[in-house]
């Protein structure tokens, strides 16, 4: 197999970095973007500063007051088409009370930076923002364009942010190859590392169930009321096993899978690629959280989030219902998932479509993921990139015509990434650094 060229050497050291990225991302949490309402503009003033400080051209754009996104440009030859590195600058909010230190202080302590953000996705911002930095102030020569843009309005389907940008300032974000959350997580298999990619991410189906029954006083039990109704249904949802579909992605991830796993896990693997179900799936015997990613890329989805009924405790409600967050893999319609769910839990309750979206394209391109294994080997000798369909959604959904892939690899295990949205979030510092090395690497393979 043929290998990427060596990154070019540099007029500085990454590991004589660490200060300024953990100041980048400490500065970066004590600004608090919670979204709604995010006030994205005080990270992007923040980033024009840093970015003024080595003359890197950048514009900030609100698509509404206070909702601003950050678009820099640090030139290269032109031979080739810019590469971005993309982020957002919002996070989920953070209940103070849940915390044992305050989610928005930034506080470095025992090896790292604690906050809201820290992993989603502050944590790449600060790398992305040195390396930019970096290659700036040393005036390294590139053969593309590097192009750093920040979001706002990601934790809330990218309205005010990425599909903004795309919609009315086309020009300004084009670009053949970016790097986004999404990827990097690291699991220690029998034949050694991998580091996941997202090459793609699952689309949408969000959904509601509602049972409908009499109402009444509360003192008078009614076994059809709608609450009893709804609460069937879910236990039938629960005990659903959705068709499995073998998508080329979730294919190529089995197929190295068992290369990765000789033995028991191999021969699992070759059984359920040759009868895929939800119960083989399962009962992988492979780490436990990537099995997870097999379960997800090789099923649609349906969770149950948001539950709603009654508005008085002595008053038996005539209708109940829940919302389902649905996540569908690529080339499969909204519609078609509801009609399956609704089989699934039975004719007594409604399920209706609030909103669906197909997936975005698979880009899996095949010299760029050769660039992102070379990259993970050079800094873990015997390191493999494994591509993956993300259950979730990024900004990614909203440039068509960009190569995005999740790539920000993490030193430790994958169970770091549970942190995310979750209370005590924090990035170890060991694993910033690690990261923003790839990132660099590979930003220079590609553009060197």
């Amino acid at each position: 197999m043929c290998t990427t060229p060596e990154p070019m050497p540099l007029p500085f050291s990454w590991a004589e970095q660490e200060r300024h990225l953990v100041s980048h991302l400490s500065a970066l949490i004590r600004l608090d973007t919670s979204n709604p309402p995010g006030h994205e503009i005080a990270v992007a003033r923040h980033l024009s500063r840093e970015l003024s400080r080595v003359g890197v051209a950048h514009t900030v754009l609100e698509a509404e007051p206070g909702r601003a996104n950050l678009v820099a440009r640090l030139p290269g030859s032109g031979q080739e088409p810019p590469l971005m590195l993309l982020g957002h600058a919002d996070v989920v909010g953070a209940r103070p009370d849940q915390w044992s230190r305050p989610p928005f202080s930034g506080e470095v302590a025992d090896g790292r930076v604690w906050g809201r953000g820290a992993l989603d996705m502050k944590g790449q911002i600060a790398a992305s923002l040195l390396v930019v930095q970096l290659l700036a102030a040393h005036r390294v020569p590139l053969r593309r364009d590097l192009l750093l843009v920040v979001t706002a309005d990601e934790e809330a389907g990218s309205r005010l942010g990425a599909h903004w940008l795309w919609e009315n300032h086309r020009a300004l974000v084009e670009a053949e190859f970016a790097f986004n959350e999404g990827g990097g997580q690291r699991f220690l298999t029998p034949g050694g590392p991998v580091y996941t990619v997202q090459v793609a991410e699952k689309g949408s189906a969000r959904m509601r169930i509602t049972a409908r029954g009499r109402g009444g006083h509360a003192s008078v039990p009614r076994s059809d009321a709608a609450v009893f109704t709804l609460a069937e249904a879910l236990l039938r949802l629960r005990a659903f096993a959705p068709r499995s579909v073998l998508h080329p992605t979730a294919r190529r991830m089995l197929d190295m899978l068992a290369d990765l796993h000789p033995g028991t896990g191999a021969e699992a693997i070759g059984r359920l690629l040759k009868a895929p179900t939800w119960e083989a799936a399962n009962s992988l015997p492979i780490d436990p959280v990537l099995r997870e990613f097999v379960v997800t890329g090789l099923h649609d989805t349906a969770t149950p989030t948001l539950l709603s009924a009654g508005q008085r405790q002595n008053v038996v409600p005539v209708e109940a219902s829940v919302v389902l967050d649905g996540r569908l893999l690529p080339g499969r319609l909204p519609e078609d998932w509801v009609a399956e769910v609704r089989e699934a839990v039975g004719d007594r309750v409604e399920v209706s479509l609030l909103h669906g979206r197909e997936s975005h394209a698979v880009h899996d391109d095949p010299r760029l993921l050769r660039v992102l294994g070379d990259t993970v080997a050079a800094h873990e000798p015997g390191a493999r990139v494994l591509p993956y369909v993300n259950p979730a959604a990024t900004d990614a959904r909203a440039f068509p015509e960009t190569k995005v892939v999740g790539f920000f690899p993490s030193a430790s295990d994958a169970d770091v990434m549970r942190l995310i949205h979750a209370p005590d979030e924090h990035a170890r510092i060991t694993d910033l650094m690690f990261g923003g090395a790839c990132l660099l690497d590979a930003v220079l393979r590609l553009s060197t």
